[in-house]
């Protein structure tokens, strides 16, 4: 019987570590830009920059309650593309051998949400906005 080739097996255990283009094809995506959020804002104009909220509610006495689960530092979509382009080629012009570099580098930056907790008022402007960390 034939041993198993010794870089052939630790190629394979570095596949099994993780996928660096997977990782950053799941990484959340630019909704627009957070800075919009200001009190004093028209509701309308949250809604325009980072759509719509991932939960609403309205309140009683008139006014909304929005929730927005965001990634601050969220990259746009075609430099995510690019970036899995170029872990994809390094893979591959390196037999896997930079999945230990990049990989790392995906943990590293991996997804910092926060929840946008934000109350309105009945004349439709931003009164309070609360950040909660999950």
């Amino acid at each position: 019987m034939r041993k198993p080739n010794l870089f052939v097996m630790c190629l394979l255990i570095l596949n099994l570590s993780g996928c660096s283009v997977l990782m950053v094809a799941n990484r959340e995506s630019k909704r627009g830009d957070i800075n919009v959020i200001q009190i004093g804002v028209q509701r309308s104009a949250v809604i325009s920059a980072l759509g719509e909220p991932d939960n609403y509610s309205a309140i009683e006495g008139g006014g909304y309650d929005d929730r927005y689960k965001l990634d601050p530092d969220a990259h746009h979509w075609a430099i995510k593309l690019l970036t899995g382009v170029f872990y994809l080629a390094g893979d591959v012009l390196t037999s896997l051998l930079t999945e230990l570099i990049f990989t790392s580098l995906e943990i590293a930056a991996k997804d910092r949400l926060v929840i946008y907790h934000l109350t309105y008022g009945p004349d439709g402007k931003l009164s309070t906005i609360e950040k909660i960390k999950p």
